[in-house]
């Protein structure tokens, strides 16, 4: 048993002791960067706070904080050095946001949004660094907005019955409009047309036919699922309304518009009758024409196809996209085999054992940050690169969110903040944040008429500084970027990747 004067003497060690294993605990744990597993739901007009958290929490004070949406810059809100800085901060944001530094010490860096817009809903990434260390976690954030009370208006007399039709607008997201009886029961809706404005509101229609005795007296709801919100409108039409809604008043209105569309139908030929035989001539002289251009087409074709053009030894079968008419100039003569460089590859990278694949675990690898790796920014290069002639290789998106594909400059900055825009040596097409974009500059292109593509090829045509993309899945072209000159600069195959993206290349 130890004496008392033992225990005397061995609690301050023990108390040291216990100290020192915590500080090696936080100092050996790994930095982490957290949002919420859920969206963030707001209403338009009201302020909003985006959480994120980051631990270990110790040394708060020199942390480096970067809220951004499509890229790093322009940026949503930036903290660094002790301060907030509005140098580079997107224009829509000015003066609507503020970082919440009271819960610095405790690993929050929340940001606060004043006054939503509905161009505000979408992805924020919440980037955090202190010292080498750095993790980012994305936020997504839905808008909301109540529309107007549902007008009721009474259209025309339909079927027996009145034509009654149930409106309302500026709601957000998609809304819902529903019939009811006076037991609360849904009614079948005659027609149903909902349309979306410029700043992406929605309006919402639905017509039902009103009859006498079964159902004279209605509501009508609008309604969306977020926030469970609701806005609805009650009528009731009494019987001398009904008194003209009879059944021959229809037939009619029929026999009226038949007698009329025929008179117009007689009206219109009898005009046509002396034209005739001078459209069918200029018609003739157009086919003429056009059959002429096609041979021309078909010649040009054939010639670009033929082995002395394409410097192959005998003409292959020509397959089915070859006679695209955009083929023409933009398919290179070689198609690449593209096996990534594992040594420019960012260390939450993983390829696989033949380098044709690269999945982002977000899990970082115990592997040297050489002066060729990307740093913090996850992408990497093709092994092999060009400084002539005409290539194209494919990209399939297998899994994942956020990606973008393309070639780069040999000489493109790998550490620190990068800006993908051909003035930085990056030519690239990509999706983010619910988007399908050209990364061009200083706005990026966004292409809301191309569905985003499973596989992309990518056509390199170095001599002549052309970088152009196509949807394999649609066999249509997507992007062409303006020509550009290398300056004798080893161009190679790029890929950015979002959090839990796979991407492979082809073949």
């Amino acid at each position: 048993m130890l004496s008392r004067s033992h225990l005397r003497c061995s609690l301050p060690a023990f108390i040291i002791y216990g100290l020192v294993l915590q500080v090696q605990e936080l100092q050996s744990a790994p930095f982490n960067v957290t949002g919420p597993p859920e969206p963030i739901t707001v209403a338009v007009g009201e302020d909003v706070v985006l959480p994120c958290r980051f631990s270990p929490t110790q040394s708060a004070q020199d942390v480096e904080v970067t809220w951004f949406r499509d890229h790093f810059s322009p940026f949503v809100h930036r903290y660094k050095g002790g301060q907030d800085q509005y140098g580079e901060q997107m224009l829509q944001y000015q003066g609507r946001t503020e970082l919440l530094k009271d819960g610095l010490a405790k690993g929050s860096v929340d940001l606060k949004i004043f006054r939503i817009q509905m161009s505000d809903r979408g992805n924020y990434t919440c980037f955090v660094q202190r010292g080498s260390d750095y993790d980012e976690a994305v936020v997504e954030l839905q808008v909301t907005a109540s529309g107007s009370a549902p007008l009721i208006v009474l259209e025309r007399y339909q079927d027996g019955g009145i034509r009654v039709a149930c409106r309302s607008d500026g709601w957000y997201p998609q809304p819902q409009v529903l019939w009811q009886d006076p037991h609360g029961r849904h009614l079948p809706s005659l027609s149903e047309n909902v349309t979306q404005d410029k700043s992406g509101l929605f309006a919402a229609e639905s017509s039902i036919i009103l009859t006498r005795d079964v159902n004279q007296k209605l509501s009508c709801s609008v309604h969306h699922a977020l926030h469970s919100q609701e806005r609805g409108s009650s009528f009731y039409i009494s019987d001398p309304f009904f008194q003209n809604a009879r059944p021959w008043m229809t037939a009619l209105g029929v026999v009226l518009v038949a007698v009329g569309a025929f008179l117009i139908i007689a009206v219109y030929l009898y005009k046509i009758k002396g034209k005739h035989e001078k459209k069918l001539a200029i018609q003739e002289a157009a086919l003429r024409d056009r059959d002429a251009e096609i041979e021309k087409q078909a010649g040009e074709l054939g010639e670009y196809c033929s082995p002395s053009y394409r410097g192959e030894a005998s003409a292959g079968p020509i397959s089915h996209l070859g006679f695209a008419p955009w083929r023409r100039y933009a398919v290179p003569i070689a198609e690449v085999n593209v096996v990534l460089d594992p040594d420019t590859a960012h260390c939450d990278l993983v390829l696989s054992d033949d380098c044709k694949s690269v999945k982002r675990e977000d899990t970082r690898q115990d592997i040297p940050d050489i002066p060729e790796r990307f740093n913090p920014w996850r992408c990497v290069l093709g092994r092999e690169g060009f400084t002539s002639g005409r290539y194209y290789w494919e990209v399939e998106a297998v899994d994942g969110g956020g990606w973008t594909v393309g070639v780069s400059r040999k000489d493109v900055k790998r550490k620190g903040e990068i800006e993908f825009k051909p003035e930085e040596g990056i030519w690239a097409v990509g999706q983010w944040a619910g988007h399908f974009q050209a990364l061009t500059f200083p706005n990026r292109t966004l292409l809301p008429e191309i569905q985003t593509p499973k596989r992309i090829r990518v056509s390199l045509d170095y001599d002549e500084g052309r970088v152009a993309f196509f949807s394999v899945d649609e066999e249509i072209p997507i992007f062409t970027f303006p020509l550009a000159s290398f300056e004798g600069v080893k161009v190679h195959p790029w890929v950015w990747l979002g959090p839990g993206t796979w991407l492979k290349m082809w073949p």
